[in-house]
């Protein structure tokens, strides 16, 4: 995947053409300005007042208490990239909007656009990592109670359309009853895991921090009947053994040192049943001669930028997880080329 310019004239067309630089012109500052415009209306609310009616910016100015010339300049950029419509004076959502930026809306990702707020920070530091390698540690970044919520909320986002295949994709044992989501977040995989297979329950483990808002999201999702939540550090508590089914580690292991991922495998396979089932779910790290992609590349450098370990190669994961003893590794590829899902048995 890659984007482009596609000019709207012919005169935009000629000044492309006549300009053998003009993208490392826009490059650097249109896409930027876009992806901002969209997090602030996001984050104003602007989204949401239009969910309720079309309206002319002077009245949208005024429900938002925004000044009305840069709402009207900002208005006109979301036009442009396809969030709103223009139509005579008034403003309108599009499809895009409507279905992926209202609170409950059918493909909801209003938490994640706006908790790219946050993320901007971290982009903002590439230079540094770039020179030590050391990722930027993004709790930092989350000040309060809100932002915290305002993270499981994103993060659910993002997992909601994936779940069920993942959910389908983990080969779980016949009469399985207990599933350990290590650092589990929001819990919605695991609880996916678990409506697929109504004789099991989830425990996620995750940190208190993230656990008290991570709770009421999976409250709101309607995962609570079958996901319950203990606070623990998952490098270090004991896991237990032989107590579970199946053991689930999402998005966690290129949050950790290559030692820190044969360490915890190790132990998840002593916590687990004979015949049960280890899933790693992480961002793919490019292989070795693979086309550049700005979808998959741009995550897996995103991801690096913000933690002090790295995504890894599906070959490493199952690597370490031979080691582990675990037998049957499959690596599972999904609909998006982002990610892998790893799947191994005691």
């Amino acid at each position: 995947m890659r984007y482009e310019y596609l000019p709207d004239s012919p005169m935009e067309e000629a000044a492309l053409g006549s300009n053998p630089g003009a993208r490392a012109l826009l490059d650097p500052f249109l896409p930027a300005l876009q992806a901002r415009a969209i997090i602030t209306a996001a984050e104003v609310g602007l989204f949401e007042a239009l969910g309720r009616k079309a309206c002319k910016s002077g009245e949208l100015a005024g429900t938002l208490s925004l000044n009305e010339g840069v709402l009207e300049l900002l208005a006109r950029v979301l036009a442009s990239a396809g969030y709103l419509a223009l139509i005579g004076e008034e403003y309108s959502l599009t499809a895009l909007s409507r279905n992926a930026l209202l609170t409950g809306s059918p493909a909801d990702l209003s938490s994640w656009v706006r908790f790219n707020r946050m993320q901007w920070e971290i982009l903002s530091d590439m230079e540094e990592v770039l020179r030590t390698g050391e990722g930027v540690d993004s709790d930092v970044l989350f000040r309060s109670e809100a932002d915290f919520e305002l993270q499981q909320r994103a993060m659910l986002d993002t997992a909601r359309p994936i779940a069920p295949w993942v959910a389908e994709s983990v080969p779980v044992p016949e009469g399985a009853d207990s599933l350990l989501d290590l650092g589990g977040s929001h819990g919605l995989y695991g609880g996916m895991i678990c409506r697929k297979h109504p004789s099991m329950t989830s425990t996620v483990m995750d940190i208190p921090e993230v656990v008290s808002a991570a709770e009421k999201s999976a409250r709101s999702e309607g995962i609570d009947d079958v996901v319950s939540f203990r606070t623990g550090d998952i490098l270090s508590d004991d896991l237990g053994s032989r107590l579970y089914d199946v053991v689930f580690l999402g998005n966690v292991a290129h949050h950790l040192s290559l030692e820190e991922n044969r360490k915890l495998l190790a132990r998840i396979s002593a916590a687990l049943k004979p015949g049960g089932t280890a899933a790693v779910w992480d961002i793919r790290y490019p292989e070795p001669g693979s086309k550049p992609d700005l979808f998959s590349d741009g995550f897996a450098l995103f991801f690096r930028l913000s933690s002090s370990a790295c995504c890894y190669h599906g070959s490493e994961i199952t690597a370490w997880m031979k080691e582990a003893g675990f037998t049957g590794i499959d690596v599972h590829q999904p609909p998006s080329p982002t990610h892998f899902l790893i799947t191994g048995r005691t």
